[in-house]
């Protein structure tokens, strides 16, 4: 499968354990088109892989071509 937004992890193979934190955001991603889903904040400290999970959601988000588009934006 070919990504859209390469993900920082490298080899999506390496991404692993963040299941419950996942299905919390597809869940919420599928409340946005009944307009049921309120703003989310993804918080944590350095390096603990809140990037990883942006950019994994969006690849999904991207293949899955469906009522909601992803947008990505970073600021260093």
């Amino acid at each position: 499968m070919k990504y859209a937004l390469e993900e920082r992890i490298g080899d999506p193979l390496l991404f692993c354990g963040r299941k419950q934190e996942m299905e919390l955001l597809r869940n919420w991603v599928n409340m946005i088109p009944r307009k049921m889903a309120k703003s989310r904040a993804l918080l944590g400290r350095r390096k603990c892989g809140k990037s990883a999970i942006m950019q994994r959601l969006f690849n999904i988000l991207w293949t899955q071509n469906g009522r909601v588009i992803p947008f990505y934006f970073e600021v260093r």
